[in-house]
């Protein structure tokens, strides 16, 4: 029964993690200020809100690219890498909460997903089975000149 549904796998997993991502990149682009209380003590001496900014930018464009199927592999191991960030500055900043046990739930999504052998439907694949036009237009006219 499971083998039925095997095939979107990829793509709910894709389309779950980018919806996450997309959310929590806009709600950092909003309200950076309402985010400041997330960032590790040892990184207090940067700027907070620039910092979350940029945080929150690279979210939304990696949410948003997976939630098009766009550059899914590289953008799943992003996602990881973003999130594990996360899970180890909640970690450094209070220990384990709900939001703790939230975002490595969202971690071990983004892994599984990274380990995935296809994306699932999407941009990636769109783009992939696109017919490709001729290589080299110019070919015919190389050959004349060459005769």
């Amino acid at each position: 029964m499971t083998d039925r549904f095997a095939g979107w796998r990829p793509l709910v997993e894709r389309l779950g993690l980018g919806a996450v991502l997309l959310y929590f990149g806009a709600a950092e682009l909003t309200a950076p200020s309402q985010w400041a209380g997330y960032i590790p003590p040892q990184l207090h001496l940067l700027p907070q809100v620039p910092l979350l900014l940029a945080h929150g930018v690279v979210l939304f464009a990696v949410g948003g690219l997976l939630a098009l199927g766009a550059w899914s592999r590289p953008m799943a191991w992003l996602g990881v890498a973003l999130l594990v960030s996360v899970v180890l500055g909640l970690l450094l900043s209070g220990g384990g909460t709900s939001l703790y046990v939230r975002d490595l739930g969202l971690t071990a999504l983004a892994l599984a997903f990274a380990l995935e052998r296809e994306p699932g439907p999407g941009l990636d694949a769109w783009l992939e089975a696109a017919p490709r036009g001729r290589r080299a237009p110019l070919a015919p006219l190389r050959a004349r000149r060459a005769r």
